[in-house]
């Protein structure tokens, strides 16, 4: 029997490691796929995460890249599972945009989910399954800052639908999580940027003073619900976007 496989990309930050753990439980040989990775690890164990997870460099910007990397996913097994994690923040004012942040959010964030499940659909097969990690920037206009983030994932979850659409005949599902805010420490630059500071523990209080549950969310809280979206209990559900925020969109 075929060992069946998961590609979990930016698997090396803070939410893909817990998704990686989670899929592991779950039965999968999961790939972690990451800019971070050297080139020279790929294929080893990663020696921080669980038995089951194998390392590969990946940029998604760049095709032959991705192409390289769903090969090596496809020598360990059927590839039944995708979970486009890669993303970058370049949070700032529209006056302060770059011409590299532009093409870096829009061709990381959109570009390169689009760019991986164009190599991996010629492998997946009937009941296979992919989700793409949104944004409640999506959802909402209020982060300072946060437009051209906010846009690139609001541009992903349209992806999802018409991918869902289009994959539909051939029995693939293709969903998206759009987590609120997650306490992955040190906090990003540009976190700190939307919440107008220049420390973790001020910027946590200005955020988590947004979220109706009062706390910030934990990225193994993200691993169930990727979980749960590529497993067969979501067997009818496709072009979903879940949201996992505290109640951000609703307050």
């Amino acid at each position: 029997m075929m060992a069946k496989v998961a590609l979990v990309t930016g698997g090396t930050g803070g939410i893909g490691r817990r998704i990686n753990e989670r899929l592991v439980q779950d039965g999968y040989a999961v790939v972690a796929a990451d800019m971070a990775v050297e080139a020279s690890d790929n294929g080893k164990p990663a020696g921080d995460q669980p038995a089951g997870v194998t390392l590969h460099r990946i940029d998604v910007m760049d095709q032959t890249s991705v192409d390289a990397c769903i090969a090596y996913c496809t020598s360990l097994g059927e590839l039944r599972a995708i979970v486009n994690c890669a993303g970058i923040l370049r949070h700032g004012y529209v006056e302060d945009l770059t011409e590299e942040a532009i093409n870096t959010v829009w061709q990381t964030n959109l570009g390169g989910a689009a760019r991986v499940c164009k190599a991996a659909s010629p492998h997946l097969t009937s009941g296979a399954s992919i989700v793409n990690i949104s944004s409640v920037t999506a959802w909402i206009g209020r982060m300072p800052g946060g437009s051209l983030y906010g846009a690139s994932k609001a541009a992903l979850e349209a992806f999802t639908r018409y991918l869902a659409s289009e994959m539909a005949p051939r029995g693939i599902r293709v969903n998206a999580l759009a987590p609120g805010f997650i306490e992955v420490l040190p906090m990003s630059p540009s976190m700190r940027f939307i919440a107008n500071s220049d420390n973790d523990e001020d910027a946590i209080k200005w955020l988590v003073s947004h979220v109706p549950m009062a706390r910030m969310g934990q990225p193994e809280e993200m691993a169930g619900p990727v979980s749960f979206l590529l497993s067969d209990d979501a067997s009818y559900i496709t072009g979903h976007v879940l949201l996992a925020d505290g109640g951000l969109v609703t307050a």
